[in-house]
Protein backbone atom coordinates (compact mmCIF):
# COMPACT_ATOMS: atom_id res chain seq x y z
CA UNK A 1 0.00 0.00 0.00
CA UNK A 2 1.43 3.47 -1.00
CA UNK A 3 2.64 5.74 2.10
CA UNK A 4 0.43 8.89 2.10
CA UNK A 5 2.32 12.30 3.48
CA UNK A 6 -0.35 13.92 5.38
CA UNK A 7 -0.26 17.79 4.53
CA UNK A 8 -2.71 20.80 4.27
CA UNK A 9 -5.19 20.65 1.64
CA UNK A 10 -4.61 23.03 -0.94
CA UNK A 11 -5.25 23.39 -4.86
CA UNK A 12 -2.54 21.02 -6.63
CA UNK A 13 -2.12 18.70 -10.04
CA UNK A 14 -2.44 16.17 -7.64
CA UNK A 15 -4.72 12.87 -8.63
CA UNK A 16 -6.25 10.32 -7.01
CA UNK A 17 -5.81 6.40 -8.17
CA UNK A 18 -7.70 4.07 -7.29
CA UNK A 19 -6.30 0.60 -8.40
CA UNK A 20 -6.80 -2.68 -7.16
CA UNK A 21 -5.06 -4.23 -9.60
CA UNK A 22 -1.72 -2.28 -9.70
CA UNK A 23 -1.87 -1.90 -13.74
CA UNK A 24 -2.46 1.70 -13.73
CA UNK A 25 0.23 2.71 -11.39
CA UNK A 26 2.94 0.09 -12.97
CA UNK A 27 1.87 1.75 -16.47
CA UNK A 28 2.25 5.19 -15.01
CA UNK A 29 5.85 4.65 -13.37
CA UNK A 30 7.04 3.82 -16.53
CA UNK A 31 5.83 6.31 -18.92
CA UNK A 32 8.10 9.61 -18.20
CA UNK A 33 7.01 12.24 -18.47
CA UNK A 34 3.17 11.81 -17.20
CA UNK A 35 2.30 15.27 -16.32
CA UNK A 36 0.64 14.49 -12.70
CA UNK A 37 1.51 13.29 -9.58
CA UNK A 38 -0.79 10.07 -8.83
CA UNK A 39 -1.44 9.04 -5.35
CA UNK A 40 -2.07 5.45 -5.49
CA UNK A 41 -4.85 3.89 -3.08
CA UNK A 42 -4.65 0.35 -3.71
CA UNK A 43 -7.28 -0.77 -1.22
CA UNK A 44 -10.37 0.92 -0.50
CA UNK A 45 -8.87 2.25 3.04
CA UNK A 46 -6.21 3.68 1.81
CA UNK A 47 -8.45 5.88 -0.47
CA UNK A 48 -10.95 7.08 2.03
CA UNK A 49 -7.51 8.24 3.97
CA UNK A 50 -6.29 9.87 0.79
CA UNK A 51 -9.38 11.68 0.58
CA UNK A 52 -9.61 13.15 4.25
CA UNK A 53 -5.52 13.58 3.87
CA UNK A 54 -5.64 15.67 0.29
CA UNK A 55 -8.22 18.57 -1.68
CA UNK A 56 -8.60 16.25 -5.01
CA UNK A 57 -9.72 17.77 -7.81
CA UNK A 58 -9.83 14.78 -10.36
CA UNK A 59 -9.29 10.85 -9.56
CA UNK A 60 -8.99 8.31 -12.02
CA UNK A 61 -10.53 4.79 -10.54
CA UNK A 62 -9.25 1.35 -12.49
CA UNK A 63 -11.78 -0.93 -12.95
CA UNK A 64 -11.58 -4.58 -13.74
CA UNK A 65 -14.41 -7.34 -14.20
CA UNK A 66 -12.96 -8.77 -10.60
CA UNK A 67 -12.75 -5.81 -8.89
CA UNK A 68 -15.68 -3.35 -10.88
CA UNK A 69 -17.86 -3.49 -8.15
CA UNK A 70 -15.22 -3.24 -4.86
CA UNK A 71 -14.03 -0.17 -7.32
CA UNK A 72 -17.78 1.29 -7.65
CA UNK A 73 -18.71 0.70 -4.39
CA UNK A 74 -15.30 2.95 -3.53
CA UNK A 75 -16.40 5.48 -5.62
CA UNK A 76 -19.92 6.03 -4.26
CA UNK A 77 -18.89 5.95 -0.41
CA UNK A 78 -16.64 8.90 -1.73
CA UNK A 79 -18.85 11.02 -4.02
CA UNK A 80 -21.85 11.08 -1.17
CA UNK A 81 -18.93 12.42 1.08
CA UNK A 82 -17.14 14.47 -1.31
CA UNK A 83 -18.98 15.59 -4.90
CA UNK A 84 -16.49 17.72 -6.14
CA UNK A 85 -14.20 15.13 -7.60
CA UNK A 86 -14.47 14.20 -11.31
CA UNK A 87 -13.68 10.78 -11.72
CA UNK A 88 -12.08 9.37 -14.89
CA UNK A 89 -12.35 5.48 -15.50
CA UNK A 90 -9.89 3.29 -16.66
CA UNK A 91 -11.04 -0.10 -18.24
CA UNK A 92 -8.56 -3.10 -17.93
CA UNK A 93 -10.91 -5.69 -19.52
CA UNK A 94 -12.15 -4.07 -23.09
CA UNK A 95 -12.88 -7.37 -24.32
CA UNK A 96 -15.48 -8.49 -21.56
CA UNK A 97 -16.96 -5.67 -20.10
CA UNK A 98 -20.64 -6.63 -18.99
CA UNK A 99 -23.87 -4.82 -19.84
CA UNK A 100 -24.17 -3.52 -16.08
CA UNK A 101 -21.13 -1.94 -16.11
CA UNK A 102 -21.68 -0.06 -19.29
CA UNK A 103 -25.15 0.92 -18.11
CA UNK A 104 -23.25 2.44 -14.89
CA UNK A 105 -20.25 4.57 -16.38
CA UNK A 106 -22.35 7.89 -17.09
CA UNK A 107 -23.38 8.39 -13.81
CA UNK A 108 -19.83 7.55 -12.05
CA UNK A 109 -16.96 9.25 -14.55
CA UNK A 110 -17.18 12.04 -17.01
CA UNK A 111 -14.90 9.65 -19.60
CA UNK A 112 -13.26 6.05 -19.32
CA UNK A 113 -9.92 4.90 -20.67
CA UNK A 114 -8.21 1.05 -21.74
CA UNK A 115 -5.60 -0.49 -21.99
CA UNK A 116 -3.14 -0.14 -23.65
CA UNK A 117 -3.52 3.53 -22.67
CA UNK A 118 -3.43 6.72 -25.18
CA UNK A 119 -1.24 8.80 -22.71
CA UNK A 120 -1.77 11.98 -25.19
CA UNK A 121 -5.01 11.43 -25.03
CA UNK A 122 -5.58 10.76 -21.12
CA UNK A 123 -3.39 13.66 -20.20
CA UNK A 124 -6.01 15.78 -22.20
CA UNK A 125 -8.70 14.21 -20.58
CA UNK A 126 -7.40 14.79 -17.39
CA UNK A 127 -6.38 18.38 -17.88
CA UNK A 128 -10.21 19.04 -19.37
CA UNK A 129 -11.58 17.19 -15.96
CA UNK A 130 -9.01 19.36 -14.04
CA UNK A 131 -10.17 22.61 -15.79
CA UNK A 132 -13.79 22.12 -15.17
CA UNK A 133 -12.86 21.38 -11.70
CA UNK A 134 -11.29 24.30 -11.05
CA UNK A 135 -14.24 26.19 -12.87
CA UNK A 136 -16.93 24.83 -10.69
CA UNK A 137 -15.57 25.50 -7.89
CA UNK A 138 -15.44 29.16 -8.29
CA UNK A 139 -19.05 29.55 -9.81
CA UNK A 140 -19.97 27.99 -6.69
CA UNK A 141 -17.47 29.90 -4.47
CA UNK A 142 -15.65 27.40 -3.40
CA UNK A 143 -16.33 23.20 -2.52
CA UNK A 144 -20.39 23.06 -2.03
CA UNK A 145 -20.38 20.09 0.42
CA UNK A 146 -23.20 18.08 1.79
CA UNK A 147 -26.10 19.88 3.55
CA UNK A 148 -25.13 22.99 1.58
CA UNK A 149 -28.38 24.95 1.05
CA UNK A 150 -28.45 25.21 -3.26
CA UNK A 151 -31.53 26.24 -4.73
CA UNK A 152 -31.85 23.91 -7.94
CA UNK A 153 -30.08 20.24 -7.49
CA UNK A 154 -28.65 18.78 -10.35
CA UNK A 155 -25.14 19.16 -12.87
CA UNK A 156 -26.84 17.74 -15.73
CA UNK A 157 -26.99 19.65 -18.99
CA UNK A 158 -30.85 19.52 -18.91
CA UNK A 159 -30.45 21.02 -15.13
CA UNK A 160 -28.12 23.57 -16.18
CA UNK A 161 -30.58 25.26 -19.01
CA UNK A 162 -33.10 25.29 -16.49
CA UNK A 163 -31.27 27.70 -14.19
CA UNK A 164 -30.03 29.50 -16.90
CA UNK A 165 -33.72 29.69 -18.52
CA UNK A 166 -34.96 30.97 -14.57
CA UNK A 167 -31.94 33.54 -14.69
CA UNK A 168 -33.86 35.19 -17.75
CA UNK A 169 -36.86 34.97 -17.16
CA UNK A 170 -36.83 36.59 -13.90
CA UNK A 171 -35.31 39.92 -15.93
CA UNK A 172 -38.60 40.04 -17.19
CA UNK A 173 -41.52 40.90 -16.00
CA UNK A 174 -44.05 39.27 -18.25
CA UNK A 175 -46.18 36.09 -17.51
CA UNK A 176 -44.55 32.30 -17.17
CA UNK A 177 -45.63 29.17 -18.20
CA UNK A 178 -44.16 26.44 -16.41
CA UNK A 179 -45.02 22.88 -17.36
CA UNK A 180 -43.91 19.35 -16.20
CA UNK A 181 -44.85 16.52 -14.47
CA UNK A 182 -45.69 15.91 -10.77
CA UNK A 183 -42.86 16.19 -8.47
CA UNK A 184 -40.64 18.12 -11.09
CA UNK A 185 -40.04 21.13 -8.76
CA UNK A 186 -42.37 23.58 -11.27
CA UNK A 187 -42.91 25.11 -7.75
CA UNK A 188 -39.23 25.83 -7.14
CA UNK A 189 -38.92 27.50 -9.98
CA UNK A 190 -41.36 29.71 -9.50
CA UNK A 191 -40.16 30.79 -6.49
CA UNK A 192 -36.39 30.90 -7.69
CA UNK A 193 -38.23 33.81 -10.83
CA UNK A 194 -39.29 35.53 -8.18
CA UNK A 195 -36.55 35.86 -5.75
CA UNK A 196 -34.14 36.61 -8.73
CA UNK A 197 -36.80 39.28 -9.82
CA UNK A 198 -37.36 43.03 -9.40
CA UNK A 199 -40.23 42.11 -7.34
CA UNK A 200 -37.90 39.97 -4.94
CA UNK A 201 -38.74 41.79 -1.65
CA UNK A 202 -42.72 42.08 -2.62
CA UNK A 203 -44.96 39.08 -1.46
CA UNK A 204 -45.15 35.67 -2.98
CA UNK A 205 -48.25 34.09 -3.08
CA UNK A 206 -49.25 30.66 -4.35
CA UNK A 207 -52.73 28.94 -5.26
CA UNK A 208 -53.18 25.36 -6.42
CA UNK A 209 -56.11 25.77 -8.45
CA UNK A 210 -57.01 22.00 -8.48
CA UNK A 211 -57.70 22.06 -4.83
CA UNK A 212 -60.25 24.97 -4.75
CA UNK A 213 -63.53 23.68 -4.51
CA UNK A 214 -65.26 25.39 -8.23
CA UNK A 215 -67.71 27.33 -5.98
CA UNK A 216 -64.77 29.01 -4.19
CA UNK A 217 -62.42 29.79 -7.05
CA UNK A 218 -63.48 32.97 -7.92
CA UNK A 219 -63.72 34.51 -4.17
CA UNK A 220 -60.57 33.09 -3.22
CA UNK A 221 -58.70 34.41 -6.93
CA UNK A 222 -60.51 37.60 -6.67
CA UNK A 223 -61.93 38.49 -2.55
CA UNK A 224 -65.10 38.99 -1.84
CA UNK A 225 -67.04 41.54 0.58
CA UNK A 226 -69.02 41.17 3.46
CA UNK A 227 -72.38 39.66 2.84
CA UNK A 228 -71.75 38.78 -0.90
CA UNK A 229 -72.77 35.34 -0.01
CA UNK A 230 -74.27 33.10 2.13
CA UNK A 231 -71.14 32.47 5.20
CA UNK A 232 -69.49 35.73 3.91
CA UNK A 233 -69.75 37.25 7.74
CA UNK A 234 -66.41 39.55 6.65
CA UNK A 235 -64.60 40.74 4.19
CA UNK A 236 -61.88 38.45 2.19
CA UNK A 237 -58.83 39.63 0.08
CA UNK A 238 -58.26 37.57 -2.73
CA UNK A 239 -54.55 35.82 -3.61
CA UNK A 240 -54.24 38.37 -6.68
CA UNK A 241 -54.98 41.28 -4.44
CA UNK A 242 -52.53 40.14 -1.55
CA UNK A 243 -50.03 39.34 -4.60
CA UNK A 244 -49.81 43.22 -5.19
CA UNK A 245 -46.18 44.69 -5.70
CA UNK A 246 -45.25 40.80 -5.86
CA UNK A 247 -45.78 37.47 -8.05
CA UNK A 248 -48.90 35.56 -7.57
CA UNK A 249 -48.09 31.82 -8.61
CA UNK A 250 -51.30 29.72 -10.09
CA UNK A 251 -50.12 25.74 -9.92
CA UNK A 252 -52.37 23.55 -11.87
CA UNK A 253 -53.80 26.49 -14.19
CA UNK A 254 -55.51 23.60 -16.03
CA UNK A 255 -57.90 23.19 -13.65
CA UNK A 256 -59.70 26.12 -13.35
CA UNK A 257 -63.30 25.80 -14.59
CA UNK A 258 -64.08 27.88 -17.90
CA UNK A 259 -65.59 30.49 -16.22
CA UNK A 260 -62.86 31.31 -14.05
CA UNK A 261 -60.40 31.24 -16.95
CA UNK A 262 -62.91 34.14 -18.55
CA UNK A 263 -62.63 35.75 -15.45
CA UNK A 264 -58.74 35.44 -14.80
CA UNK A 265 -58.11 36.55 -19.01
CA UNK A 266 -59.99 39.84 -18.43
CA UNK A 267 -58.03 40.34 -15.57
CA UNK A 268 -54.55 39.85 -17.15
CA UNK A 269 -55.79 42.12 -19.87
CA UNK A 270 -56.59 45.10 -17.56
CA UNK A 271 -55.14 44.61 -14.22
CA UNK A 272 -57.80 45.10 -12.69
CA UNK A 273 -59.80 43.42 -9.78
CA UNK A 274 -63.38 43.72 -8.59
CA UNK A 275 -64.23 42.18 -5.11
CA UNK A 276 -67.06 39.83 -5.33
CA UNK A 277 -70.27 41.68 -4.18
CA UNK A 278 -68.63 45.27 -4.15
CA UNK A 279 -68.86 47.46 -6.71
CA UNK A 280 -65.06 49.25 -6.72
CA UNK A 281 -62.04 48.56 -8.95
CA UNK A 282 -58.88 47.63 -7.76
CA UNK A 283 -55.53 48.38 -9.57
CA UNK A 284 -52.74 45.29 -9.39
CA UNK A 285 -49.37 45.49 -9.96
CA UNK A 286 -48.04 41.67 -9.71
CA UNK A 287 -46.43 38.83 -12.34
CA UNK A 288 -48.02 35.99 -12.34
CA UNK A 289 -46.43 32.76 -13.25
CA UNK A 290 -48.53 29.82 -14.65
CA UNK A 291 -48.33 26.10 -13.83
CA UNK A 292 -49.34 23.09 -14.85
CA UNK A 293 -49.00 19.06 -14.82
CA UNK A 294 -51.24 18.42 -18.28
CA UNK A 295 -50.39 19.70 -21.90
CA UNK A 296 -52.26 22.79 -22.39
CA UNK A 297 -52.38 22.49 -25.93
CA UNK A 298 -54.15 18.95 -25.47
CA UNK A 299 -56.81 20.46 -23.50
CA UNK A 300 -57.37 23.50 -25.55
CA UNK A 301 -58.05 20.93 -28.44
CA UNK A 302 -60.50 19.28 -25.95
CA UNK A 303 -61.82 22.62 -25.52
CA UNK A 304 -61.45 22.17 -21.48
CA UNK A 305 -59.01 25.08 -21.44
CA UNK A 306 -59.72 28.81 -23.07
CA UNK A 307 -57.31 29.49 -26.22
CA UNK A 308 -56.99 32.74 -26.01
CA UNK A 309 -55.67 31.93 -22.28
CA UNK A 310 -53.46 29.73 -23.38
CA UNK A 311 -51.38 32.33 -25.88
CA UNK A 312 -51.61 34.96 -22.99
CA UNK A 313 -50.10 32.63 -20.15
CA UNK A 314 -47.72 31.05 -22.45
CA UNK A 315 -45.28 34.31 -23.13
CA UNK A 316 -42.56 32.96 -21.65
CA UNK A 317 -42.40 29.21 -21.17
CA UNK A 318 -39.85 27.14 -18.86
CA UNK A 319 -40.14 22.87 -18.70
CA UNK A 320 -39.23 21.40 -15.25
CA UNK A 321 -37.66 18.23 -16.64
CA UNK A 322 -39.06 14.42 -15.52
CA UNK A 323 -36.19 12.51 -13.00
CA UNK A 324 -35.79 10.12 -15.70
CA UNK A 325 -34.78 12.26 -18.34
CA UNK A 326 -31.63 13.48 -15.82
CA UNK A 327 -30.90 10.48 -14.28
CA UNK A 328 -27.34 11.31 -14.03
CA UNK A 329 -28.89 13.57 -11.06
CA UNK A 330 -29.74 10.90 -9.05
CA UNK A 331 -27.24 10.21 -7.33
CA UNK A 332 -26.14 13.65 -6.03
CA UNK A 333 -29.99 14.10 -5.25
CA UNK A 334 -29.75 11.20 -3.07
CA UNK A 335 -26.40 11.91 -1.27
CA UNK A 336 -28.25 15.55 -0.77
CA UNK A 337 -31.75 13.69 0.74
CA UNK A 338 -29.51 11.39 2.50
CA UNK A 339 -27.79 14.46 4.32
CA UNK A 340 -30.72 16.00 4.83
CA UNK A 341 -32.88 13.33 6.75
CA UNK A 342 -29.79 11.42 8.48
CA UNK A 343 -30.15 12.01 12.27
CA UNK A 344 -26.77 14.27 13.89
CA UNK A 345 -25.43 11.27 15.39
CA UNK A 346 -25.31 8.61 11.95
CA UNK A 347 -24.65 9.21 8.27
CA UNK A 348 -26.33 6.80 5.97
CA UNK A 349 -25.23 5.67 2.58
CA UNK A 350 -26.84 3.41 -0.10
CA UNK A 351 -25.85 0.21 -1.25
CA UNK A 352 -24.48 -0.32 -4.94
CA UNK A 353 -27.44 -2.54 -5.26
CA UNK A 354 -30.17 -0.03 -4.21
CA UNK A 355 -28.35 2.34 -6.38
CA UNK A 356 -28.52 0.07 -9.51
CA UNK A 357 -32.07 -0.17 -8.87
CA UNK A 358 -32.95 3.74 -8.72
CA UNK A 359 -30.86 4.03 -11.81
CA UNK A 360 -33.03 1.40 -13.84
CA UNK A 361 -36.04 2.86 -11.74
CA UNK A 362 -38.53 5.38 -13.88
CA UNK A 363 -39.33 7.49 -11.45
CA UNK A 364 -43.08 8.24 -11.76
CA UNK A 365 -43.44 10.65 -8.91
CA UNK A 366 -39.91 12.13 -9.94
CA UNK A 367 -37.40 14.22 -7.62
CA UNK A 368 -40.35 13.87 -4.94
CA UNK A 369 -41.06 10.46 -4.77
CA UNK A 370 -36.88 9.91 -4.88
CA UNK A 371 -36.88 12.35 -1.69
CA UNK A 372 -40.06 10.44 0.43
CA UNK A 373 -38.57 7.19 -0.38
CA UNK A 374 -35.14 8.62 0.94
CA UNK A 375 -37.00 9.68 4.03
CA UNK A 376 -38.76 6.08 4.00
CA UNK A 377 -35.33 4.40 3.83
CA UNK A 378 -33.53 5.65 6.19
CA UNK A 379 -36.61 4.96 8.53
CA UNK A 380 -36.95 1.48 7.86
CA UNK A 381 -33.25 0.72 7.43
CA UNK A 382 -31.95 -1.94 9.90
CA UNK A 383 -28.64 -0.67 9.05
CA UNK A 384 -26.61 2.58 7.94
CA UNK A 385 -26.34 0.99 4.49
CA UNK A 386 -29.83 1.47 2.62
CA UNK A 387 -30.70 -1.18 0.57
CA UNK A 388 -33.32 -1.55 -2.18
CA UNK A 389 -35.72 -2.97 0.46
CA UNK A 390 -35.75 0.12 2.42
CA UNK A 391 -36.14 2.33 -0.40
CA UNK A 392 -39.55 -0.12 -1.10
CA UNK A 393 -38.58 -0.28 -5.10
CA UNK A 394 -39.31 -3.77 -6.72
CA UNK A 395 -37.94 -3.65 -10.01
CA UNK A 396 -37.33 -7.47 -11.27
CA UNK A 397 -34.62 -8.84 -13.73
CA UNK A 398 -32.58 -5.89 -13.17
CA UNK A 399 -29.62 -7.81 -13.18
CA UNK A 400 -28.20 -8.49 -16.76
CA UNK A 401 -26.90 -11.86 -17.51
CA UNK A 402 -23.06 -12.26 -16.30
CA UNK A 403 -22.40 -13.48 -19.69
CA UNK A 404 -24.08 -11.03 -21.86
CA UNK A 405 -21.00 -9.39 -23.18
CA UNK A 406 -21.03 -5.59 -25.00
CA UNK A 407 -19.13 -4.34 -27.24
CA UNK A 408 -17.73 -1.31 -25.40
CA UNK A 409 -16.96 1.12 -28.62
CA UNK A 410 -19.32 0.13 -30.41
CA UNK A 411 -21.73 1.79 -27.37
CA UNK A 412 -19.66 5.18 -26.83
CA UNK A 413 -20.06 5.26 -30.54
CA UNK A 414 -23.63 5.12 -30.35
CA UNK A 415 -23.71 7.64 -27.54
CA UNK A 416 -21.44 10.13 -29.19
CA UNK A 417 -23.15 9.64 -32.10
CA UNK A 418 -26.75 10.90 -30.44
CA UNK A 419 -24.37 13.58 -28.31
CA UNK A 420 -23.16 15.19 -31.56
CA UNK A 421 -27.13 14.93 -33.43
CA UNK A 422 -28.58 16.54 -30.50
CA UNK A 423 -25.74 19.35 -30.59
CA UNK A 424 -25.90 19.65 -34.12
CA UNK A 425 -30.15 19.86 -34.07
CA UNK A 426 -30.13 22.95 -30.98
CA UNK A 427 -27.67 24.31 -32.32
CA UNK A 428 -29.00 24.82 -35.90
CA UNK A 429 -26.36 23.17 -37.14
CA UNK A 430 -23.95 25.88 -36.51
CA UNK A 431 -20.95 23.52 -35.49
CA UNK A 432 -18.66 25.97 -33.89
CA UNK A 433 -21.95 26.99 -31.99
CA UNK A 434 -22.09 22.93 -30.84
CA UNK A 435 -18.79 22.10 -30.16
CA UNK A 436 -18.60 24.86 -27.27
CA UNK A 437 -22.08 23.52 -25.74
CA UNK A 438 -20.09 20.45 -26.18
CA UNK A 439 -16.97 22.14 -24.64
CA UNK A 440 -14.71 20.63 -27.24
CA UNK A 441 -12.44 21.97 -30.47
CA UNK A 442 -13.75 21.98 -33.69
CA UNK A 443 -11.24 19.97 -34.81
CA UNK A 444 -12.19 17.16 -31.86
CA UNK A 445 -15.55 17.51 -32.62
CA UNK A 446 -15.29 17.30 -36.32
CA UNK A 447 -13.56 14.25 -35.54
CA UNK A 448 -16.27 12.40 -33.90
CA UNK A 449 -18.39 13.28 -36.53
CA UNK A 450 -16.11 11.38 -39.24
CA UNK A 451 -15.85 8.44 -36.39
CA UNK A 452 -19.64 8.15 -35.92
CA UNK A 453 -20.49 8.39 -39.96
CA UNK A 454 -22.55 11.67 -39.37
CA UNK A 455 -23.32 13.06 -42.63
CA UNK A 456 -23.87 16.99 -42.50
Amino acid sequence: MNKFQKKKPIACREILVLDLTGEFFFCAKERKPFRWHCILADTLASANKAVQDYNFFVAIAVLSKKTQHRVLNSVNEINQRQQNIIWIAVLIDIDAVDAALISRLPYYFTDYHHLPIDWDHLNQTLGHAYGMAILKQKEQGGCRHLGQKTPFLGDSHLINKLRSNITKVAASDEAVLISGETGTGKGLCARLIHSQSARKRGPFITINCGALPQSLIHSELFGHEKGAFTGADKQYIGHIERANKGTLFLDEIGDLTLESQVNLLQFLEEHIIERLGGNKTINIDCRIIFASHINLETAVEEGRFREDLYYRINILHLHAPSLREHKEDILLLANEYLNLFSPEYQKYTLSPKALDIMLAYEWPGNVRELKNRIHRGIIMANSDQLSAADLGIKITNIKPDENDVVDLAQHRVVIDTELLLDAIKRNNHNISAAARELKISRTTFYRLIKKCKIKL
